[in-house]
């Protein structure tokens, strides 16, 4: 698997105003358009809705999910939530159309430049599984018997973004990244929750790359938090993206893994431009952070990782949102970011 763009775009932005966010994404992400969250125009745009709108059960309080059942027209729901899954019809999608400030723009940017990629980020179907509340605004232990649930609902709003993508452009591929911050809470949720194993999890994922590989898009899963990377890799996706400006080692203990992964063609994203405060931004350069990110590679090479699937394999990113910057260092990071994945060294191999 090749990429045409070796900066992975991916998050939210600091954009105030429609058409300066357009232009950062034109400019910087070309090849790799995506489609990013603006809260700042419209505190709507998170992750959260563009991932539950119109899932049946599922209503937004803010940024709690509350589940009820109560519905008379919820099995009817389901039925047809499940219709559009197994038959991803453009009629049958619709209901669950990804609605965003930017998505008009993302088109067009996917067609005037015809695209080699283009992302879209939604949330994952574990961590969907673990944000429950109910109606009384208490949190819902994971229940195995809505498990289709989670997945369908992730899957059906991948599936609309990828025919969304394809419509504009049947060469561009389609990047789908489910953000599953919940695997880093892994071990608690298993201390209070027996059914909560390694196995479901990556059956939750693998679930969903079975219905979303076969469509000609790739996978990846994000988590910016230190977590099990097995368990991604296990389920088959084509990318993992991970914080490793603050986890820098999170891989070196499964070298075993990360090998057979690269060597299948896997891509990892190292979320190494740093954007977790305005000082730590104010003070960084594209050599300092090139340094790091080296030594971060070099790292992986040490537990044993062949140095040219290292290098060949790897992305690079911010390890997080920027929309909570001051403009001019969030566009700094994005920049740095830009830049930093132009000077990645391509390694021969022997």
């Amino acid at each position: 698997m090749k990429l045409n763009s070796r900066c992975f775009p991916s998050g939210a932005l600091a954009y105030s105003e429609l058409d300066p966010a357009v232009r950062m994404v034109a400019k910087l992400f070309e090849k790799t358009p995506y489609l990013p969250f603006l809260p700042n125009i419209s505190k709507d745009d998170t992750v959260l809705k563009r991932t539950l709108e119109n899932i049946p059960g599922i209503t937004l309080n803010g940024k709690k999910v509350v589940f009820q059942l109560g519905s008379d027209k919820y099995k009817q729901q389901l039925a047809d939530l499940e219709k559009a899954c197994n038959n991803p019809t453009k009629e049958l999608l619709e209901p669950y159309a990804i609605e965003s400030v930017f998505m008009e723009k993302f088109g067009c940017l996917i067609n005037k430049f015809k695209s080699t990629e283009a992302c879209v980020n939604i949330l994952g179907p574990f961590t969907l599984s673990q944000i429950l509340m109910n109606a009384a605004e208490e949190q819902m232990p994971a229940d195995k018997s809505f498990k289709k649930l989670f997945i369908q609902a992730v899957c059906v709003k991948a599936l609309w973004a990828i025919n969304r993508i394809k419509e504009v452009s049947k060469s561009t591929i389609p990047i789908i990244v489910l953000e599953e911050p919940m695997l880093a809470n892994l071990g608690n949720l298993k201390r209070d929750n027996e059914d909560i194993t390694v196995e479901y999890v990556t059956g939750m994922l693998a679930k969903v790359v079975e219905k979303i590989q076969p469509t000609g898009a790739l996978l990846a899963v994000q988590c910016f938090d230190k977590c099990d990377w097995k368990i991604p890799i296990n389920a088959g996706v084509d990318i993992i993206s991970f914080d490793a400006y603050n986890n820098p080692n999170n891989l070196c203990i499964i070298p075993d893994s990360v090998i057979e992964f690269l060597e299948r063609g896997g891509k990892i994203n190292w979320g190494i431009v740093p954007t977790l405060n305005e000082s730590l931004v104010k003070n960084i350069n594209l050599d300092l952070i090139e340094k790091r990110f080296i030594n971060t590679l070099e790292g992986l090479v040490i537990a044993g990782v062949p140095r040219p699937l290292v290098y060949n394999s790897a992305l690079v990113s911010l390890q997080g949102d920027v929309d909570k910057l001051p403009l001019i260092f969030a566009e700094k990071a994005l920049m740095l970011a830009t830049q930093l994945s132009k000077r990645i060294p391509t390694v021969k191999k022997h």
